[in-house]
Formats: structure tokens, sequence, C-alpha cells
């Protein structure tokens, strides 16, 4: 069957609307059928998140940012609130977290599970954000540290040159006195050698000597009278010790 002209452009333009709402419904990331809830996370800033951006829970995309307001109080908060699928539970202490994909990719909303055991958040809770580093007040803090080391090096360097001279002369004195060590531990060394016999003999005497005292202490402890003995003279009878009065 031969189509005329009008049929071929009609049926040209259905096929670019279909294209078009599809590419509509997935740059828009729209959900017909799928449930979830929602829950708020708020944050003092939330640096550059924006509507629909994904929210990964513990590190699987579970669903998407679906408003962002901001709350006037004594402290302006940012309220996001997160539109979550069934599956990810979140309990009590659940934290959410601004993120990027990679060093300069797409910013993400994650969230921690909360306390081990705790009860599970309902739809609508509200939870707190931390806050995202600030990559600004990093650069700050490095130049201020970089400034700062290179201000140390500088003084570091002058100190060296000023006493330069000062340097060489501990430096030489310690190498004399690394030479006086060694030549005495040298000698220490010659007299242990030739002398070992005699202190081998000297310890063994002090070995003999600590174990006569040993025995001594010992024989002292059982018989105390020993230390009021004294010698019979040639000659001279004691008396016995149970006739003296």
């Amino acid at each position: 069957m031969r189509l005329n002209n009008e049929t071929k452009i009609g049926i040209l333009v259905a096929g670019v609307v279909v294209l078009l709402l599809t590419l509509t419904v997935k740059a828009g990331d729209f959900r017909f059928v799928e449930s979830g809830y929602t829950i708020k996370a708020h944050f003092n800033q939330i640096d550059g998140v924006e509507l629909n951006a994904p929210v990964r829970f513990n590190g699987l995309e579970m669903g998407r940012v679906k408003d962002i307001r901001i709350l006037y109080g004594q402290q302006t908060v940012m309220e996001v609130v997160l539109w979550l699928k069934d599956q990810a539970r979140l309990r009590q202490g659940a934290r959410a977290f601004v993120k990027n994909m990679g060093l300069l990719g797409e910013k993400y909303i994650g969230l921690s599970d909360g306390d081990s055991g705790a009860p599970f958040l309902e739809a609508g809770s509200v939870i707190e954000g931390s806050d995202p580093v600030d990559f600004e007040k990093l650069l700050v803090k490095g130049q201020e540290i970089g400034d700062n080391l290179k201000e140390i090096t500088a003084n570091l360097n002058e100190r060296l040159k000023v006493n330069s001279q000062s340097i060489d002369e501990i430096i030489a004195n310690l190498n004399v006195s690394m030479r006086h060590v060694t030549s005495i531990s040298r000698n220490l060394d010659e007299r242990l050698a030739v002398n070992r016999e005699a202190i081998d003999n000297t310890m063994g005497n002090l070995s003999v000597t600590s174990k006569n005292l040993v025995e001594l202490t010992e024989d002292l402890k059982v018989n105390p009278w020993k230390l009021l003995y004294r010698e019979k003279k040639k000659g001279v009878v004691s008396p016995v010790p149970s006739q003296v009065k």
C-alpha cells in the first residue's frame, strides 16, 4: 500500500513527539509507578545540590531530591526534601551528607542508615545534615600553611648561615669525641682480653663468697646464740650454760 505525503509527514511527526517525550521523562527522572516516601534533611548550606539530584543510601542510589526550601528562623536552614524508595529504610540517628561524584562531578545526597537496632524513621521525619567541606576554606588554609612553611624555611636558612661556623665546630668536636670513645672502647676491650683469667677468678671468688654468706646467714637464723659465743681460752674451763645463774 502506497502512503501519501500527508501520512508520511504524520508518522514522522508522531515519531518525533514520542522521542521528545521519552527524552523528557528520562531527563526529568519521572516515576509514574514506583512507590516511596519522603524525609527531610536540614543543612546550613548545600553547596550546589539541585532538584532531582541523586540520593544514595549506603552508596546505592535509592531516591532523588524532590524539593529544596529555605527556612527562616533564629538561624537560616536549608531544608532538602528527599524522595526514597520503600526499600531504603532509615533508622533513628541517620544523617545526610552532601557529596561529589568524583572530584568535580555531580552533587548528590548520601545517607547513613542510622544507629544499629534503633526504630525505623517514619515518612516526613527530619534528619540532620552534615555540611560539605568548603574547598575555598581549605585552599585558604593550605595557602596559610604554605606561607608559614616558607617563612620557617627562610628563618632556618638564615640561622644556618649566621651560625655556620658554630655548627662546623660542633660537628668537629663531635667527631673528636667519637674518636675518643672509639679509642676508650678499644683499650677497654684490650684490658678485658689481657685480664680475662683474673676477672674470671675474681668472679668465681665472689660467687663462693656470696654462697658462704648465704650459708652463714641461714646458720645464724637457726642458731642465733652463736653471735654471743666466745671461744674458750686455754686453761680456763667455761661454765656449763645450765649452771650459770
